[in-house]
């Protein structure tokens, strides 16, 4: 399973295909969609939440400017808003001004050099990634270093990426499930809400995070880098659990092998 989700929008066929071609030769970037506007830009990131775009700031029918503010007003956006770096071969201090102020991270003139941009993805993401292991080392106490470590070694052995979209969400219910086991028997009262209201968000985006998460890794439980994992966590079951299912097949890993 890849790390980084990226989408490319840029009107100018030569260089989308160059960013898709150095894209491409990266195992730990996945380029899921690549666009040749600003309305197909929003689109695209509305679709599969991506944890990075790269953005061309002068496009057809929308801006490089005008997506960033769709994507930052959008009441429908459930996650995390992805990172920005936005390309341009007009570099004016008011446009790069512009985009910064609008959350881009970095901004590279045309022409550039693709190892180069493939350097900066991955060192915003890594940010990004230790950022969120951060705010959650200090939410919790006592015996939050096992419990957190353990929870995020299984995580990584079922695949999930630290950078898909509902990452954190499903592993604080784990961690949430496991310091109050009664809570899962009300999971929608109590573990949602809870999380929604430590991130600023609603319990309905964290439910669809959650499941999105689900979604995504258990149709990965074929890969053998992850099967053993899978066989023993849900013990070959090949139906997809539900939410409060699969946080609490999670939990009794977890549980079982801090007795160990």
């Amino acid at each position: 399973m890849k790390d980084i989700r990226v989408v490319v929008a840029d009107d100018s066929d030569i260089t989308r295909n160059l960013i898709i071609n150095f894209l491409s030769k990266e195992e730990d970037i996945e380029l899921v969609s690549a666009v040749k506007d600003g309305e197909e830009a929003i689109i695209a990131i509305k679709e599969s939440h991506p944890d990075m775009v790269i953005l061309d700031l002068v496009m057809p029918k929308v801006d490089g400017i005008g997506v960033m503010e769709a994507i930052a007003q959008s009441d429908d956006y459930g996650g995390d808003k992805p990172d920005y770096i936005v390309i341009s071969a007009a570099g004016s201090e008011g446009i790069v001004g512009e985009a910064i102020r609008m959350g881009a991270s970095y901004f590279i003139m045309k022409p550039f050099n693709g190892d180069a941009l493939v350097k900066r993805i991955k060192q915003i993401a890594a940010r990004q990634a230790g950022a969120h292991l951060n705010a959650a080392r200090a939410s919790y106490e006592d015996d939050f270093p096992t419990t957190y470590a353990l929870v995020v070694k299984l995580l990584r052995k079922l695949g999930v990426s630290i950078r898909m979209t509902g990452y954190k969400y499903i592993r604080d219910a784990i961690i949430f499930a496991i310091n109050d086991p009664d809570s899962l028997a009300s999971i929608t009262k109590s573990i949602y809400p809870e999380i929604a209201g430590s991130n600023q968000t609603s319990s309905g985006n964290v439910e669809r995070n959650i499941r999105y998460v689900i979604d995504v890794t258990w149709s990965g439980r074929n890969d053998p880098k992850y099967s053993d994992t899978f066989d023993e966590v849900f013990g070959g079951d090949d139906t997809r659990p539900t939410n409060s299912k699969f946080i609490n097949s999670c939990c009794e890993w977890v549980n079982s092998f801090a007795q160990e």
